[in-house]
């Protein structure tokens, strides 16, 4: 695979590697967001729920206790008719929301108020009739107010109704049904008056007002804003002897899923813009270390060049005298490597067995490196290096720099020869005290590389004049 691919394969990489850690990060504060909205809605909507239910209970309990006066009439009085007209007129005053009072006796209604407007009703056998029997007979037999409808008026419009039973004591040992005392209101001015559903509205939820039909067992709808939601909230309202429920839910759900579409593909859209702009400063970070380093390179060994060794030798030095060495402790040493006779191998073999011999021998230099040492080619076939070493008792090269020595030299295999290769080394660690004799004109750096070539070019000497001895 060409270096080209290669680059281009890892930023492919990198561009789907950002994509699915931007995505997963989002997609977490998407979850989060909308687990928040989720929980607030819920919140809301039992918080509405509560209050709705408990407002028309308590309603519903104010309205029962107009029918109380007509009850008392006829209980403690027994007198069903004598003055049936004008409690039932100041009941009216004092609730004009009231269509009609009326008195059922034996379940049939016998006396209604006013009477022009529900004369209609008179006669109408309630403990009969199919579409009222179920709830005139729970009425009866527990003994206790009931709330029934909403339905139909014989007398026209809607009605809600209040029946009291009414059990009399003739002869003071057994109670005997006497009838109905009945309040019935107009549906569903009575419910709205009492309970400001607009807030419900105002509050982004729609709702429903239901019952089960006593005589069906389905489901009645009463009143709604609209239509609901299949996620919704149900509440139990508990009446006279009788049982409402209430549906919540948001008008746009307690998730709205066209809102997390819009949120969710513009993340999306997000994790690929990023990832694309990511990806896009990678490769010219990738191109600017690139250029960079060819600039530090040399081409044809790897290692730094003579101008970048120049830039990192002089911190390395300021470094090394300002930190305090125990006796033992690692020094910096100044190495210069040379290979002996490299003229006559390039004469003999050529140059490119010359430039392998080169290549091979960086690749030894360059995996004796640990962290902070590094290595240069100064040109040719000379090669300058930094390493930290311990210092070495008397005279000679510390331990590691012969060993490293020894590595470097030995045989080279290069295009089926055998090729015994032989270095110049010097090495140095300077000193500070060695620092007197530098010239103004030379820097730090210069000045020991040049202590340290002479070493080498001694050793250089001395090879050359075995080899001559030879």
């Amino acid at each position: 695979m060409s270096t080209i691919n290669k680059m281009n394969s890892k930023l492919l990489v990198k561009f789907w590697g950002v994509f699915l850690y931007s995505s997963l990060v989002v997609a977490a504060f998407i979850g989060i967001f909308f687990k928040f909205e989720y929980d607030e809605k819920h919140r809301l909507a039992q918080f509405y729920g509560y209050i709705f239910s408990e407002e028309i209970s308590n309603q519903f309990y104010e309205l029962a206790r107009d029918v109380m006066p007509l009850y008392t009439l006829i209980s403690i009085n027994k007198d069903e008719a004598g003055s049936f007209y004008s409690t039932a007129q100041k009941i009216l005053i004092s609730r004009p929301e009231i269509i009609a009072l009326n008195l059922a006796k034996n379940g049939i209604v016998s006396h209604v108020f006013p009477y022009e407007e529900n004369k209609k009703a008179i006669g109408h056998n309630l403990l009969e009739d199919e579409a009222r029997k179920v709830e005139a007979l729970r009425a009866k037999d527990t003994q206790k107010i009931t709330v029934s409808g909403p339905f139909h008026l014989r007398q026209g419009g809607v009605g809600l109704a209040f029946r009291q039973p009414i059990y009399l004591y003739p002869n003071d040992k057994e109670e005997v049904f006497w009838g109905f005392a009945i309040a019935i209101y107009r549906f569903p001015e009575i419910i709205k008056k009492g309970v400001n559903f607009t807030i419900l509205s105002n509050a982004g939820f729609n709702w429903e007002l239901w019952r089960k039909d006593p005589a069906s067992g389905k489901r009645l709808s009463l009143l709604s804003s609209g239509t609901l939601d299949k996620d919704f909230r149900r509440f139990q309202i508990n009446l006279q002897n009788a049982t409402w429920w209430i549906d919540i839910a948001p008008a746009n759900g307690f998730i709205n899923y066209r809102k997390l579409f819009v949120v969710v593909a513009a993340s999306l859209v997000f994790c690929l813009l990023l990832s694309f702009i990511f990806t896009y400063f990678s490769s010219i970070v990738n191109r600017y270390n690139n250029i960079k380093s060819k600039i530090h390179i040399d081409d044809l060994t790897g290692l730094y060049n003579k101008k970048y060794f120049w830039e990192k030798i002089e911190p390395a030095l300021e470094k090394h005298f300002a930190y305090s060495y125990a006796a033992d402790d690692p020094q910096l040493f100044i190495c210069v490597m040379d290979i002996n006779k490299f003229k006559s191998i390039n004469d003999t073999y050529g140059h490119v067995v010359g430039d392998k011999i080169l290549i091979e021998f960086a690749e030894r230099l360059n995996k004796e490196l640990t962290a902070n040492e590094f290595a240069s080619r100064f040109g040719g076939d000379e090669f300058v290096a930094v390493f930290y070493c311990r210092g070495q008792n008397g005279q000679g090269l510390p331990e590691r720099i012969q060993h490293i020595k020894r590595h470097l030299e030995g045989l080279y295999y290069v295009n089926g020869s055998k090729l015994d290769v032989s270095v110049s080394l010097g090495a140095l660690s300077p000193q500070k005290h060695m620092l007197a004799e530098k010239p103004p004109s030379l820097s730090m750096g210069e000045f020991f590389l040049e202590q340290v070539d002479k070493i080498m070019y001694s050793e250089k000497y001395s090879f050359h004049e075995k080899d001559g001895a030879r």
